[in-house]
């Protein structure tokens, strides 16, 4: 029989494109606790992670998961949380990220936009000992990022 974290993650991963969401990431803990983190290539609500893990809560009740107690959570990684998947961008177009290629190259700026899994992002880039920021365009292919984060804002 596979490990249980396996089967539960073949499970939520097979079942949320029902759902229009994606399994981004998750974590299992040695007392039995199984954090899924979901998101979707919209904005994702409260309502569809409620009726996902409904769903799973009955898949789950109906199938045989061993004699040994468990518990499992499902919710959103968080704003702060750095993206896992390239499908999370495109409702993200026009906000600002704080980048890290696998080179250790930092870029801060805007996604203007992407074109496949090409990243165009207006970079800020302030020379040393000058306030003024220039903005340079600059393309960031995903597979060599390492990092990316959302950089908040709240006007």
């Amino acid at each position: 029989m596979k490990k249980l974290g396996e089967k539960l993650s073949e499970i939520i991963n097979s079942e949320a494109s029902q759902f229009g969401l994606l399994l981004v990431s998750y974590t299992i803990s040695p007392n039995g606790l199984y954090r899924y983190y979901m998101d979707s290539e919209e904005v994702l609500s409260m309502k569809e992670l409620t009726e996902f893990t409904k769903h799973i809560s009955v898949i789950i009740d109906e199938g045989d998961f061993g004699e040994k107690g468990f518990t499992f959570e499902i919710s959103s990684p968080g704003a702060d949380s750095p993206l896992k998947d390239f499908r999370q961008l495109g409702k993200h177009v026009g906000r600002s990220f704080k980048i890290t290629n696998k080179e250790g190259a930092d870029y801060n700026g805007q996604l203007e936009k992407l074109d496949g899994e090409v990243l165009h992002i207006l970079n800020e880039v302030k020379e040393k000992g000058k306030k003024k920021i220039n903005i340079e365009p600059v393309e960031i292919d995903w597979n060599q990022i390492e990092e990316i984060k959302i950089i908040l804002s709240f006007k």
